[in-house]
C-alpha cells in the first residue's frame, strides 16, 4: 500500500505546486488548506508524512505539528517555511520534534529527497516499534519469573538453609534472566547502527576498570557495566543520516544529537532493575561545572556512576574513528581529561583513568 503524504499550506498555488511536484512519485498525496480539517484527516487514515506551512493564519506550523506529534508519535513532521530562520527552526524542534526543516522556494529534487528519507524512517520508526513491543513483552515475562524465583528462593532459604548449592544456582538464574533482558536492548542499538554498539561496549569496559580502581562496590561495578552496554540506546530516534554525517553537525543536528540521553531514559526508566541504570544513562553526558546536558547537573549532583561514564564516553570518543573525523589517538583522549580535571570532569574519576592507561596498560579490547 503506497504511503500517505499530507501537505498544510494556506496558499493554494503551493499545494498545486507540491501536487505536481509529488504527481509521479508512488506515494498518495493529500492536501489541505486547513489545518483543522488536516488532523480531522489523519484521525481517520494513518499518515507516514506531514509537511506543514510555518505561517498560517488559522494555526502556526509548529502549533499545528505539536499536535500531530501528541496524537501521532510515529507520523514523520516536516515544517515548510518561506521565513527561515534560526528560531524557527529551534522552536519546530522542541515544540514539533520536525524531521526536517525546508526553507522556500525549494529544489524539487532536494525536496523529494527529503520525502524519500522520511517515508523510510517512518517505516524505521514502526519496525523499532515492533522491537519495543516485544522486549517488552519479554520483560514482562522475565519480571514475572523474577518474582516467581524470589519467591521460590525465599521459601527455600527458610525451610532449606542447608541447599545452599540450589539457592546459588537459582540466584545464578536471576541474574542470567537480568543480563538477558539488557542483551536485548544492546541488540536493537547494534541492529540500527554496529558502529554504536561497538562504541558502547568500549566504554562499558573503561567504565567498569575505572570503577574496580577507583574501589567502588560490586554493584555499583555492576550497574555501570550495564548502563555503559546501552548508554546510547536513545540515538535509535536519531536519522541515521545525521548519526553518520562524514562533515560537523550544524547546530539544528547537534541539538537534536543531545535529546539522546532523555530519550534513553523515558525508555528504561519504568524497566524494573536493581541499579540506578537509567539515571546513570541520563546523566553521562553532564559537566562537573554544569556545562553539560540534558540537565546542567553540577557536581555532586551527578552520580558517581555517571560521572564516570562521562570520562570513559570522551576518551572512548576521541581515541577512536568517527564518521567526520579520523580518530584524535589515545594521547589527545588523556590530554582532554587531564586538562578537564576538577572543571569537567570529576578529578578522582580523571586521576584513576590517568592510571589505568598511563600506569597499568589498560587498552580496549
Amino acid at each position: 500500500m503506497a504511503a500517505k503524504i499530507l501537505f498544510v499550506d494556506d496558499e493554494p498555488h503551493i499545494l498545486n505546486a507540491l501536487n505536481r511536484l509529488f504527481m509521479d512519485e508512488p506515494y498518495e498525496i493529500m492536501t489541505f488548506g486547513s489545518p483543522l480539517k488536516a488532523l480531522e484527516k489523519m484521525g481517520e487514515e494513518e499518515v507516514a508524512v506531514v509537511v506543514a506551512d510555518h505561517e498560517m493564519p488559522e494555526m502556526k506550523g509548529t502549533a499545528f505539528l505539536e499536535k500531530v506529534r501528541d496524537r501521532w508519535p510515529n507520523t514523520i513532521r516536516i515544517i515548510l517555511t518561506g521565513h527561515a530562520n534560526f528560531e524557527n527552526a529551534i522552536a519546530a524542534i522542541n515544540k514539533g520534534k520536525v524531521y526536517r526543516f525546508i526553507s522556500k522556494p525549494w529544489d524539487n529534487n532536494e525536496f523529494k529527497m527529503t520525502i524519500h528519507n522520511a517515508i523510510n524512517h517512518y517505516e524505521l520508526l514502526l519496525d523499532n516499534k515492533d522491537l519495543f513491543e516485544l522486549t517488552g513483552k519479554q520483560n514482562e515475562k522475565l519480571v514475572k519469573l523474577n518474582q516467581s524465583l524470589e519467591a521460590k528462593v525465599e521459601e527455600r532459604t527458610k525451610n532449606l538453609k542447608r541447599n545452599d548449592g540450589k539457592l546459588k544456582k537459582t540466584l545464578e538464574k536471576l541474574r542470567e534472566a537480568l543480563n538477558a533482558t539488557i542483551q536485548a536492548i544492546a541488540m536493537i542499538v547494534e541492529a540500527r547502527d554496529a558502529y554504536t554498539a561497538g562504541h558502547q561496549r568500549r566504554v562499558a569496559g573503561l567504565a567498569g576498570a575505572i570503577a574496580v580502581e577507583m574501589g567502588l562496590s560490586k554493584k555499583q561495578i555492576e550497574a555501570i557495566k550495564m548502563a555503559g552496554l546501552i548508554h546510547d540506546l536513545g540515538k535509535i530516534f536519531i536519522p541515521a543520516e545525521i548519526l553518520g554525517k562524514p562533515n560537523r553537525l550544524s547546530e539544528i543536528e547537534f541539538s537534536l544529537i543531545k535529546t539522546h540521553p532523555q530519550a534513553a531514559y523515558d525508555i528504561l526508566k519504568d524497566i524494573e532493575l536493581p541499579c540506578p541504570v537509567a539515571q546513570i544513562i541520563l546523566q553521562h553526558h553532564e559537566r562537573m561545572d554544569g556545562s553539560g546536558y540534558p540537565e546542567r547537573l553540577l557536581g555532586e549532583d551527578i552520580l558517581i556512576e555517571a560521572r564516570i561514564m562521562s570520562v570513559a564516553d570522551v576518551v572512548e570518543a576521541m581515541a577512536s574513528h568517527r564518521p567526520y573525523r579520523a580518530a584524535l589517538g589515545m594521547e589527545k583522549a588523556l590530554e582532554e581529561i587531564s586538562r578537564g580535571k576538577g572543571i569537567l570532569y570529576d578529578p578522582g574519576v580523571a586521576d584513576a583513568c590517568l592510571r589505568l592507561i598511563n600506569e597499568k596498560g589498560f587498552k580496549f579490547e
